[in-house]
């Protein structure tokens, strides 16, 4: 996995809510590990702070009025997905990718959403919490609780573009998040690297992104949708192998997270309400394509790895 961390020298850096941002360099830590302690579904920092992890919707969205995020999907209840952020650049008026608030310093997102940003972007990257409306329309303007500053990002070492193999990322952001009903965690699986254990389960997506398969348009508010998870045997037809243990795939007809919604979540229901993040947004063949289902990474494959950096 490879990282980021400040110099201890300060550069100013234009951005009007963090006048000074610590300039990052470029470092390799230790090699991943794969046998760590094991983790349960509920963060010990999330009981800290009083607050549920996985808070969210009774239950899973329903495709009523699709709207223009997440293709074929609806616009979600403002603060209804808590544990939903937005990363952004400095300078940009939208999102690039989405990510999940996994303790009160640290973020889960995609190692494509990171890997090949500059220094300065990773310098001036900030995360907005408790957002609905990202402001990118004329008489819009970004709504977001809370902005943290990113101080860190680690992405998985073994990530490959090509096959898009490992593909997680975890950012630490500072000063620590404060938890609210508009700003709270997701739930984590327990390690586990059976692919199909979530197979056959709805699945909830959301995010910014882009809304049409084949044009420019982003959704200004959240939008969201409900899948349906597939085994890999059955992913693996269409995608001629391609999908591997670290990968999980779903669809449904006409939905799909699409640009601009990698490193989202996709979360299941556990059985007392809450939700759990399976997977993230990795890649797909176009947008909501009928023949391809969109493939997520395999949280619980890397729950161990990323209980690693959650705490480091």
């Amino acid at each position: 996995m490879y990282a980021v961390n400040p110099y201890t020298g300060l550069s100013y850096q234009p951005y009007p809510n963090f006048p000074f941002w610590p300039y990052p360099h470029l470092y390799k830590p230790a090699s991943s590990f794969s046998d760590v302690e094991n983790v349960t579904e509920t963060s010990a920092d999330s009981k800290q702070q009083k607050i549920a992890c996985g808070v969210g919707p009774a239950s899973p969205p329903q495709r009523k009025n699709p709207t223009v995020g997440v293709i074929g999907g609806s616009e979600a209840k403002p603060n209804s997905w808590p544990f939903i952020v937005g990363l952004r650049k400095a300078g940009a008026t939208g999102v690039f990718c989405g990510g999940t608030i996994i303790s009160p310093t640290r973020i889960l997102t995609a190692a494509h959403c990171v890997n090949e940003l500059s220094t300065y972007d990773i310098s001036t990257m900030t995360v907005s919490l408790g957002m609905h409306v990202q402001g990118i329309l004329p008489d819009t303007s970004n709504d977001a609780q809370m902005t943290r500053r990113v101080t860190r990002v680690v992405y998985h070492s073994a990530f490959n573009t090509n096959t898009a193999v490992n593909d997680v990322a975890v950012l630490t952001v500072a000063p620590e998040i404060v938890y609210s009903a508009a700003i709270s965690p997701v739930c984590l699986p327990a390690a586990n690297t059976a692919v199909d254990q979530f197979v056959g389960k709805d699945g909830a997506v959301m995010g910014w992104g882009r809304v049409t398969a084949d044009g420019p348009p982003v959704s200004d508010t959240l939008q969201q949708a409900t899948v349906k998870i597939v085994s890999n045997a059955d992913c693996n037809k269409p995608w001629e192998n391609f999908i591997r243990p670290q990968h999980f795939c779903a669809a449904a007809d006409g939905k799909d997270p699409c640009t601009k919604d990698g490193g989202g979540p996709i979360v299941v229901q556990n059985p007392n309400g809450s939700w759990k993040q399976a997977g993230l947004v990795s890649f797909a063949n176009g947008c909501a394509n009928p023949s391809f289902p969109a493939v997520y990474a395999n949280v619980a494959f890397f729950r161990n790895w990323i209980n690693t950096y959650m705490n480091s």
